[in-house]
């Protein structure tokens, strides 16, 4: 490109927010520098707008539930004809909106299997722990001892992350794995951590997923017991006279109560207004000392003091206060392992547990302007503590909150963060690509992937402060974050394995595939349909950026003439390939589809 031209085309480019500067002058063979990105980065990002004024602007549905509900759709498969793409398959499903909605639900809620996810991790050999129980990861990760301890104790977390990121670009149940991450960033612990690290699969596959669409209260208790989460928050050392207060607090402040609005530090605990059941409105400082008491004995068969040393829960009956505790206003006899069902129950059937899970729930699910006194939420809750101890009752809030006017309104309130930039881009572009070792080798490489979503700032499991990764748009749409994630979208597009030699998508294949006419127009038709769907409508002023990037880079005489590149040559270098990514990359790196 001549420098006035591509002066002009980045200038256009970052004004319309469809270039993205840095990683479309990479994906063509040019470098360009980032520091021009940093003070305009937040405008790539559609500005929040009130709905009342958006005038009928919200992009269709189908588009809206994949990006809210899903990790962006996927586009059907030019080489499987009559194949349908995830936005063509939504329309399928009913006459109108509300029904395709409702059959779309029911699919996920009770969706099936998952071959193309199975494929590629639990039939893969390189996946070597996905399927072992709890004891085996203890004994042959944990407690392995030799020159690679470290890569085998860690080899279940990094397992794990795979696992997740491979069902987040390739599985079916896309509401599935976003409701995955809702509830291991709100029952979070690190797994990158020493013990963590080797358990992590037990704590994805038999603590979290298990319980998704099921009952809070069934999912609190395993939590509670989780061999991660243990160590994590160091629960398995506690134990009279001296109570570690850590997990007690953690367990009233974020997995329950909440401390939004529910906690009064040390306000005297008869003096802590009570609520509409007339029961303590939150937790102070001596509730925090009575559940500490109330958990002392609650820990791990870890070989310490005569126990079996299998990893899993045990109760220490001599390492637990048994005096009376009195906790949110709830008396609890000193009764020994009862006594965590006594308090799990109160919690969970409490009307500040209510408000403060559905109010996360409907701030991950519709959009960061809700509070716990919102309507939406105190309808929500009223369904999540009257349906306490349903065998569905996490089921039937989603449905609740999913079938509300304002998820059906609401568009653009939430930045995407990091990890669901970089996934979306891989589902939009057709990316076949599985996140894996490259052997069943202790020392095998991971291709270096994980640590570009690392950089972003969003490595699955990977994030020390017990809160788990933050929902706030603010935090995310910085220029630190972005640019990492522009930056690993762009190298997971060119690249190929070293390995293996798969490109991660063939995007002048599939462009050659299609049979269309290979003019800028005709491209870019091609793959906005593709990618955004044959009912959105792109602003005309991010096309002309695209055409004119076609023109320039494919050597075409004009918008109707064809490409002047060699477009037999769809290898990973080719000019053709070259330029068929860079509209890719404009296409899903849209401020369109970094929002949701």
């Amino acid at each position: 490109m001549k420098s006035e031209q591509r002066r002009r085309f980045l200038k256009t480019a970052a004004a319309s927010g469809a270039g993205l500067a840095a990683g479309l002058a990479y994906a063509a063979g040019d470098t360009a520098p980032l520091a021009p990105l940093d003070g305009s980065v937040r405008f790539l990002y559609p500005a929040r707008t009130a709905q009342a004024q958006r005038a009928g602007s919200l992009p269709p549905l189908g588009f809206r539930v994949f990006h809210k509900l899903g990790f962006g759709p996927r586009p059907a498969n030019p080489a499987n004809p009559g194949s349908l793409g995830d936005l063509d398959y939504f329309n399928s499903l009913g006459g109108n909106d509300s029904q395709r909605l409702a059959a779309w639900l029911d699919e996920q809620i009770f969706g099936g299997a998952d071959p193309e996810v199975d494929s590629r991790t639990f039939q893969n050999p390189n996946f070597v722990t996905l399927t072992k129980s709890l004891t085996q990861l203890w004994t042959e990760h944990r407690r392995f001892e030799g020159p690679s301890a470290y890569r085998v104790a860690r080899r279940p977390f990094v397992e794990t992350q795979l696992l997740a990121l491979t069902r987040m670009t390739h599985s079916r149940w896309q509401l599935r794995e976003v409701l995955v991450d809702f509830w291991h960033n709100h029952f979070h612990v690190d797994g990158s951590e020493d013990v963590v690290r080797s358990v992590m699969v037990h704590h994805d596959r038999d603590v979290i997923r298990p319980h998704l669409f099921g009952n809070f209260r069934t999912m609190l208790e395993a939590v509670v017991k989780s061999t991660a989460m243990m160590y994590y928050l160091d629960n398995r050392q506690n134990a009279t006279p001296n109570p570690n207060e850590n997990y007690a607090r953690e367990l009233l402040e974020l997995h329950t109560l909440g401390a939004v609005e529910n906690y009064f530090g040390f306000t005297p605990p008869a003096q802590v207004p009570l609520n509409v059941d007339g029961q303590p409105q939150g937790y102070t400082e001596a509730d925090v000392l009575e559940m500490a008491r109330l958990l002392t004995g609650f820990g791990i068969a870890d070989g310490a003091a005569g126990a079996a040393d299998t990893g899993q829960f045990l109760f220490r009956s001599d390492w637990h206060d048994f005096g009376a505790k009195t906790l949110v206003g709830l008396s609890v006899p000193g009764s020994g392992e009862p006594e965590l069902g006594l308090i799990l129950d109160y919690l969970a059937g409490h009307r500040g547990t209510a408000e403060f899970i559905c109010w996360k729930l409907a701030v991950r699910l519709i959009g960061d302007g809700f509070s716990a006194s919102s309507a939406l939420v105190q309808q929500a809750a009223n369904l999540f503590q009257d349906q306490w101890q349903a065998a569905n009752q996490l089921e039937q809030v989603y449905r609740m909150l999913l079938n509300s006017n304002e998820f059906l309104t609401t568009w653009g309130d939430k930045a995407k963060r990091p990890t669901e930039i970089i996934i979306a881009a891989l589902r939009g572009s057709g990316a076949d690509f599985t996140f894996e070792f490259a052997s069943s080798a202790d020392d095998a490489s991971t291709f270096g992937y994980l640590t570009d979503i690392s950089r972003a700032g969003q490595a699955p499991f990977d994030y020390e402060p017990p809160t788990g990764f933050p929902e706030d748009r603010a935090i995310w749409q910085g220029t630190g974050p972005l640019v990492m994630a522009w930056r690993a979208v762009t190298r997971m597009l060119r690249d190929t394995d070293a390995s293996f030699g798969d490109q991660f998508a063939n995007v002048a294949a599939i462009t050659n595939q299609s049979g269309i006419t290979l003019t800028p127009n005709a491209i870019v038709d091609f793959w906005v349909q593709r990618i955004l769907g044959q009912s959105f409508q792109l602003d005309s002023a991010k096309r002309a950026v695209m055409l004119e990037f076609l023109q320039v880079h494919g050597q075409a005489a004009g918008p109707d003439a064809p490409l002047g590149v060699n477009t037999a040559d769809t290898s990973v270098n080719s000019a053709y390939q070259r330029v068929i990514r860079g509209v890719v990359l404009q296409l899903v790196l849209l401020p369109d589809v970094m929002v949701r």
